[in-house]
Order: structure tokens, then sequence, then C-alpha cells
């Protein structure tokens, strides 16, 4: 599963690319459940991005696409998650200059609520937050649309259809 970890010429079947997204995503669903691995959890993941953007550029190639496909899905995920990330600054710095105590939350729980819903009204963030949550559920919609496509047959610029290549039944051990 992990012979091309980063090889991005070529192409790939949808079987090796979902099996991939499959397997990956189990061994994260187990490593996220277990409390105490949370730093085995975030090696994992740092292990795991070029090898999952090697499979989907592979991919790409394989529906006759280029490989900088790709950035339509990382670009709005990057939008969305450091909007939200620089929300969560822009709250939080609003919570420390109104002086609340986030150790006393409970006591300060209706503060904060006004205090965070102040900051999205003021900042126009709500709106920009449907904006990239929307680009963001298109480019889902585009990736499953693309990546659940048939190979291209025959032969194209990224080398042979694999599925029309002979299996290697070769078992030497």
């Amino acid at each position: 599963m992990f012979s091309k970890y980063a090889v991005f010429s070529g192409r790939a079947r949808r079987s090796e690319y979902w099996y991939f997204y499959l397997f990956t995503f189990l061994v994260s669903l187990v490593l996220g459940c277990i409390p105490f691995l949370g730093l085995l959890s975030f090696l994992w993941s740092l292990a795991i991005i070029i090898p999952s953007i090697a499979v989907s550029v592979r991919r790409f190639h394989d529906i006759g696409k280029s490989g900088w496909n790709y950035l339509f899905f990382a670009i709005p995920e990057l939008l969305f998650f450091g909007y939200i990330f620089s929300f969560m600054f822009y709250a939080i710095k609003d919570l420390i200059n109104a002086g609340i105590n986030l150790s006393n939350f409970p006591d300060n729980t209706e503060a904060i609520g006004r205090i965070i819903g102040n900051s999205i009204i003021e900042n126009g963030s709500l709106a920009t937050l449907g904006i990239y949550f929307l680009i963001l559920i298109v480019s889902i919609i585009l990736w499953l649309v693309w990546f659940t496509r048939d190979s291209q047959p025959g032969e194209n610029k990224w080398g042979p259809n694999p599925k029309e290549q002979p299996e290697n039944t070769n078992n030497t051990y």
C-alpha cells in the first residue's frame, strides 16, 4: 500500500485510491479513539500527508486530468480551516480585551456568548464563513464526481491504463 509513498507519476485505479483512504481512515479512527495515543495520531497524520497527495495526483492522472487539480480541494480546505482558526483567535482576543476570565467559564457563559456573538456580527464573519463553507461543499461534490469516475480507457500522457495491464502473478517470497 505504501510502496508508492511519494510517487506522483503514473496512474492509480479507483480501488488503489479508495482502499488507501479506507486504510488510513481506519488507522486514524483507532488512533483518535485512544486518548493516550495523541502524539502517535499526530505523527500518523504527518506520515500520510505525502502519500495521500501522491495517490490523489495519480488518481487525477488516471481520469485524464492534471495532478494540479488537487489544488481545487486543498485551497478551499485551507481557506475554511484557516478562517475557523482566525475566528477563534479573534474571539479569544475579544474575550481577553473584555476582561473575561476563561477559567471561570460556567460563571461567564452569558458574557462569553454575547462577546463572541458580537464579534461574529461586527466582523461580518458569518457571511464569510457561509461563503467558505459553500466553496468547501462544491469542492467535495466535485471531488466525489471525479474520484468515483472510471479510468480513462487506453494510454494517456501519464501512462498506460492500470486496468488494462496484466496482473503480476509471480508469488515468489
